[in-house]
């Protein structure tokens, strides 16, 4: 099912705010009602609000402090349910979900403040995105699948490596002036 609506998200100092990957990452997102899902590296909260609003359960995780915050204020603000944690990836996130959605930090670079959290991914761009795929299959229920944003920003061969343990989907794509935003749906290949 689909959830179209508006929310009233509130933008927070040093968290990454709604820009264009998260609108094409929002526009491909398809949810049940009967669906667990997580959200990992949720910002401000806006996908976060849609899942809340259509899924059977949501559960957030940002390794920003303020990301967190920021997040379970605008599930409160729109009366919402959902939790929220503070996390690196996994590490506080030991459940299974049928659906893991992720729009990870993909531009190359290895600053570690607060905001840089949100898109610098590493040297390549894509070590956070390999640590994350590296782990999602552990927290996927039977048939779970995980819907992830990724960019040419990415080092390619580095990308399609981590890629290589999953069956692929594209579920959007989107160019933009300096690189083409593509969401992907990814089920475990085992």
């Amino acid at each position: 099912m689909r959830y179209r609506r508006e929310f009233d998200i509130v933008e927070c100092q040093e968290v990454y705010p709604p820009s264009e990957d998260t609108f094409l990452l929002l526009e491909a997102l398809e949810v049940s009602s009967d669906e667990a899902v997580l959200e990992m590296g949720p910002g401000t909260g806006l996908i976060t609000c849609h899942l809340a609003a259509c899924a059977a359960s949501v559960v957030a995780a940002d390794i920003n402090p303020k990301a967190v915050k920021c997040t379970d204020a605008n599930l409160r603000r729109n009366r919402l349910p959902g939790e929220v944690r503070m996390s690196d990836l996994f590490q506080n996130v030991p459940e299974r979900f049928d659906v893991i959605v992720f729009n990870p930090p993909y531009c190359p670079g290895t600053e570690r403040d607060r905001l840089a959290l949100s898109w610098a991914g590493g040297p390549k761009g894509v070590e956070v995105t390999a640590r994350f795929l590296a782990d999602a299959p552990e927290h996927l229920l039977p048939d779970g699948r995980i819907i992830i944003l990724l960019s040419t920003e990415m080092e390619a061969q580095a990308l399609e490596e981590a890629l290589r343990p999953f069956r692929r989907t594209v579920l959007g794509r989107r160019r933009l002036f300096f690189e083409e935003l593509w969401v992907e749906e990814l089920r475990p290949l085992d």
